[in-house]
C-alpha cells in the first residue's frame, strides 16, 4: 500500500501494462483483458482488428504460453512499445475500447484499474524505472485463463471460450449464409494459431516456474474463462499460496458462472486476504436462460442466497453484467428485481452503487449494443429516464445496514457507477451506429433458436419488432 497521491505521467497512461499481464484460453498473451486481443473478431468496432491486443514477438508472431515464456513476454517489442505511448501520451491501438468508452462518459477500466493500482503499488517509482519500455520484473496481477472447459454456452460466446459452444458451433455454422458473420464466428483448426492449445497450462512448465516464481510479488489473481471453478489448476494454486505463506497478502478475482464448485472451496477462500466474485448473471428468469445457455434460473437464484449468506465476510460479491443487444432494455427490470431482494452484501454500496455492475460484449460485433436500431435505442432511452425517478425514489435499498446513515442521496445520485452509468451506456450505445449489423443478429438468432428450441421472439417480446422487414438471405 502506497500514502503517495500518484499523478499520471500522461492522459493516455494505465497502470496495468507495469503491473499485469493477461492471459487467452488458447495461451495467447496481451496487455489485459479489455484489450483488443480476441482472435474471434472484430472487437473495437464495426470493422475494426480483433487482434491488435495480443503480444507479439519480434517477427510478428504470438506470444502463446504454449510456444513462449512468460518473462520474455512481459518486456517483449510489443509491452515496451505499449508503455512508451502511454508514457508520451499516445493511444496503443489496443487499448482504444477504453478510451472510446470514457469518451462516452464512462469510468473505463483504463481509470478504474489505475485509481486502484496507485493504492497499492509505487506507480511512479515502476515509471521512473521504466527504461526504453523496459518494466520490472515484478508483477503484481496475473489474469489467468486455464482453456475453455465450461458448462455454458452463452449467447456472446464461442469455441474460443468455452467448450460447452462446440457441438453447438459445428451444428449451427455450417448453415449461416452471412459472410461477416461466418468471418467473425470461425474457429479455424479449432482455434489453433501459432501452434497454440487449450491445454497449454497442462504443457508448459516452463509457465508454472515463472509464475511461482512471480508469487512473492503478487498482490492479484485474476481467473475467468473457460470456468475457474471446474477447473483443477485454479484450486492448486490457491493450495500453493496458502501452502507458501503469501494468501494472507493476496487478493483473488472471478468472474464466474457459479454453476457449481469444489466442496472447499469457501474454506480455501478464507486464508486470503481479500475475495473478489463477480457473479455473472446478465438479466433475470428465462432471459437470462436465455443468454446464459442453458442455465437455469432456478439455480442462478439459489446460488445468489449462497453466497450473500454462507461465504466469509474477507469475499465481496458482485453481479457482472455483460451488457449487450439482448438486454440492455431489460437492465431497469434486472435492477428493480436485485433491489427487492433483500441481500446482505450483493452488490451493496458502494459497488456499482449499491446496483449493478457492467461491462459491454463487443464479441460478437453484432450483439454489441451499438448494433441496434437507432428506434429501438431511443426505446431504450426512454425507458431508463422513467426508470431513474423509482430509482432515486428507492436509493436507499442500495445501502447496506452498516452504511445506514452514513451515506446521503446526493453522495449516491453523484456515484459513478449509478444513474450516470445508467445513461452513460445509453449515450454509447447511441455513440455510433451500427444497425447495419441487425441482418446479422437476425440470422444468428433464428439459427440458433432453431438449434436450441428456444424463441427469440418469445423470451424478449418487447424486441421483437427490430426484425420487422430485415432480411438476411
Amino acid at each position: 500500500m502506497t500514502d503517495k497521491k500518484f499523478i499520471p505521467p500522461s492522459d493516455t497512461f494505465c497502470a496495468l501494462p507495469w503491473v499485469h499481464l493477461s492471459t487467452r484460453p488458447d495461451g495467447q498473451m496481451r496487455v489485459c483483458c479489455t484489450a483488443n486481443a480476441s482472435s474471434v473478431g472484430a472487437t473495437n468496432n464495426e470493422h475494426g482488428d480483433g487482434a491488435s491486443g495480443a503480444l507479439r514477438d519480434d517477427e510478428g508472431k504470438p506470444n502463446n504460453l504454449n510456444v513462449s515464456d512468460f518473462k520474455s513476454s512481459w518486456n517483449s517489442t510489443y509491452m515496451k512499445n505499449v508503455r512508451k505511448q502511454m508514457l508520451a501520451g499516445e493511444q496503443p491501438k489496443s487499448c482504444l475500447k477504453c478510451y472510446k468508452e470514457e469518451a462516452a462518459g464512462h469510468n473505463s477500466k483504463r481509470m478504474w484499474e489505475t485509481r486502484y493500482w496507485s493504492e497499492r503499488v509505487d506507480l511512479e517509482a515502476l515509471t521512473k524505472e521504466t527504461i526504453d519500455g523496459v518494466a520490472p520484473e515484478q508483477l503484481a496481477y496475473i489474469d489467468l485463463r486455464f482453456g475453455t472447459k465450461c458448462q455454458l454456452a452463452c449467447v456472446m460466446c464461442s469455441p474460443h471460450d468455452s467448450s460447452g459452444w462446440v457441438k453447438d458451433w459445428k451444428a449451427i455454422y455450417p448453415t449461416i449464409k452471412n459472410k461477416s458473420v461466418l468471418s467473425s464466428w470461425q474457429w479455424d483448426n479449432k482455434g489453433s494459431i501459432n501452434g497454440s492449445s487449450y491445454n497449454w497450462h497442462k504443457n508448459n512448465p516452463v509457465f508454472w516456474e515463472q509464475f511461482y516464481e512471480q508469487v512473492p510479488h503478487m498482490k492479484q489473481l485474476y481467473f475467468a474463462g473457460g470456468e475457474a471453478l471446474i477447473i483443477e489448476e485454479h484450486y492448486a494454486i490457491l493450495e500453493e499460496c496458502i501452502r507458501q505463506g503469501y494468501a494472507k497478502n493476496m487478493e483473488i478475482r472471478y468472474n464466474s458462472n457459479a454453476v457449481e464448485w469444489r466442496d472447499d472451496l469457501f474454506d480455501l477462500w478464507k486464508e486470503f486476504k481479500l475475495v473478489r466474485f463477480h457473479y455473472s448473471v446478465d438479466s433475470i428468469f428465462e432471459m437470462n436462460e436465455y443468454i446464459r445457455y442453458p442455465s437455469k434460473w432456478k439455480r442462478t437464484e439459489e446460488v445468489f442466497h449462497i453466497l450473500d449468506n454462507e461465504t466469509s465476510d474477507n469475499v465481496e460479491i458482485t453481479i457482472a453484467c455483460a451488457v449487450n443487444a439482448l438486454n440492455i432494455y431489460y437492465i431497469p427490470d434486472f435492477l428493480k428485481w436485485k433491489m427487492t431482494q433483500g441481500f446482505k452484501k450483493i452488490n451493496m454500496w458502494p459497488f456499482g452503487a449499491g446496483g449493478i455492475n457492467y461491462h459491454f460484449v463487443y464479441w460478437p460485433p453484432f450483439l454489441n449494443v451499438k448494433s441496434l436500431p437507432n428506434s429501438f435505442k431511443d426505446e431504450c432511452e426512454a425507458k431508463y429516464e422513467e426508470f431513474i425517478p423509482w430509482f432515486i425514489e428507492n436509493w436507499e435499498l442500495c445501502i447496506p445496514t452498516w452504511h445506514k446513515g452514513k451515506v446521503t442521496q446526493e453522495e449516491w445520485i453523484a456515484a459513478s457507477y449509478g444513474i450516470s452509468r445508467l445513461r452513460g451506456m445509453i449515450k454509447f450505445m447511441k455513440s455510433e451506429d451500427w444497425s447495419g449489423r441487425t441482418p446479422e443478429m437476425k440470422e444468428y438468432l433464428e439459427k440458433l433458436d432453431a438449434h436450441r428450441g428456444n424463441s427469440f421472439y418469445e423470451t424478449f417480446p418487447e424486441m421483437a419488432h427490430i426484425f420487422n422487414g430485415v432480411n438476411y438471405e
